[in-house]
């Protein structure tokens, strides 16, 4: 165990360092360019980046966590790897450049068609530098993955705020888009020891394929999902409406995603070294479900409970159609962090074809809710993916239970209590300060809910308190 929590630790602090100084950064830039653009173009802005961020799911393929994955990986598994990625990059950006003419007639957005071909390039940026990322992550090396992201991000973001200022419209933040994957794809080259080779190895290719394919479907069934949303709403509403639910949905996934893709990054290498050790591997597994639903659902409980005071504050006061989808995407998000425990779990101990078959069972449920919510409104959409969340955990505890022998009932005793106390002491200072004006009510509300959750936890919970706290001083 002191192994696992060192590495924890030293995964945490550096993505810690990167996402806490990144959010402020990010919340600034989009409060900026929600002043700077049109509803029109943020909603083009949002229609854009589905396309590059499944197109970079596809580019990645699954490859590298396989390679995390494989205990006894070679520099020729590598190699095969990143020429089969690049191979994928070049493929799916010739597919974007092509198709560009058609997506922009679809969506009846002209402005569309050269945005789409701009985004090629991002993708095949991206797949030349996925296996130097999966170099660092499998060797638990999270230190340069973190500073080279940071570093690009924060040359990117002051110039795409520049070029909207001079009037760039969404073109400042496709070049933001650009500016940062290219300052990633160098900086990982000049920076990872570890450089290609001119080798293919079909023996390694045939040993990864497997498990690589399996989770590049389920890696592109999720964010085609995630992006399904916008994808609707984007066809069926107005652009306008499209920037509205990505602004509510932005506010509400900027704190939970820090955490937890922090926790998708870490726990998956190292549950995947426990993976031969079934009773170490679930340990560590409800120390994990434990420790990070304390601030995950203390932080998004927060958010559902105050989004009125902070769209105002963050968007201004043209933007209040964002609270009702601010507040049901918050909820959602309390539990996603389950989810992503229970999936590397089952990554790195269960049946491969396992992980597929349990994702296409809860997209196709969840595109099902989609259709029978989006020609409602947009809000039914925000409900629709707060009902699917709440399926999707059920069947991830079912899953966690059948096939890694760990009861329901301790995953509930895990994850509940932490759950309820966060809902009780974010709800009711929302309640009393309800008459203040948004700053006020704001920060009175942060400082009444934080004491009194830590004060209740001090008494009711201090082992996890304790444990939270230790893994807290290790990462400083």
């Amino acid at each position: 165990m002191t192994r696992v929590t060192r590495e924890t630790a030293d995964g945490m602090r550096w993505m810690l360092l990167q996402k806490c100084t990144l959010q402020p950064v990010t919340l600034v830039y989009s409060m900026v360019l929600a002043r700077l653009l049109s509803k029109e173009e943020m909603g083009l802005m949002g229609l854009t980046a589905i396309f590059f961020t499944a197109a970079g799911t596809l580019a990645a393929s699954g490859f590298g966590s396989a390679l995390i994955r494989k205990q006894n990986r070679t520099a020729e598994d590598a190699d095969t790897l990143f020429w089969f990625n690049l191979g994928m990059g070049l493929l799916i950006a010739l597919l974007f450049f092509c198709s560009a003419p058609w997506l922009a007639v679809f969506f009846e957005a002209a402005p569309l068609c050269n945005l789409v071909r701009a985004s090629a390039l991002i993708v095949l940026l991206n797949s030349s530098v996925s296996v130097h990322m999966a170099h660092y992550m499998a060797r638990r090396q999270f230190k340069v993955p973190a500073l080279i992201c940071l570093g690009a991000a924060l040359v990117a973001m002051p110039l795409c705020l520049l070029l909207a200022w001079q009037g760039w419209g969404v073109w400042a933040y496709m070049a933001q888009g650009i500016v940062s994957a290219l300052l990633s794809a160098l900086l990982f080259w000049f920076i990872c020891p570890w450089k290609p080779g001119w080798r293919f190895s079909i023996t390694s290719f045939r040993e990864l394929a497997p498990l690589s394919c399996r989770l590049a479907a389920t890696g592109l069934l999720d964010t085609a999902y995630i992006h399904a949303r916008a994808f609707f709403i984007g066809k069926v509403y107005t652009p306008a409406a499209l920037a509205g639910y990505k602004n509510g949905a932005q506010l509400a996934a900027m704190c939970p995603t820090v955490l937890c893709y922090m926790l998708d990054q870490i726990t998956f290498p190292i549950l995947s070294t426990l993976q031969n050790s079934p009773q170490k591997l679930i340990g560590v597994y409800r120390r994990y479900m434990r420790l990070f639903t304390l601030p995950i659902a203390w932080l998004c409980l927060f958010t559902a409970a105050f989004a009125a005071p902070l769209v105002r504050l963050c968007y201004g006061p043209g933007w209040e159609e964002c609270t009702p989808y601010l507040q049901i995407l918050s909820v959602s998000y309390a539990t996603w962090h389950l989810q992503i425990i229970n999936l590397n779990l089952l990554k790195a101990g269960g049946p491969p074809k396992l992980f597929l078959r349990l994702e296409l069972l809860k997209k196709c449920l969840g595109i099902g809710i989609l259709i029978g919510m989006f020609f409602i409104s947009v809000e039914a959409i925000c409900w629709g993916a707060l009902g699917t969340s709440v399926l999707c955990l059920g069947i991830n505890t079912w899953a966690t239970r059948r096939y890694m022998h760990l009861p329901a009932r301790l995953q509930l005793r895990d994850w509940l209590p932490g759950f309820a106390l966060a809902a009780a002491c974010t709800w009711l200072p929302a309640l009393l300060l309800n008459e203040l004006a948004p700053l006020p009510r704001l920060a009175a509300g942060l400082a009444l809910s934080l004491t009194l959750y830590l004060v209740i936890l001090r008494f009711a919970a201090p082992g996890a308190l304790r444990d939270a706290w230790g893994l807290l001083r290790r990462c400083s």
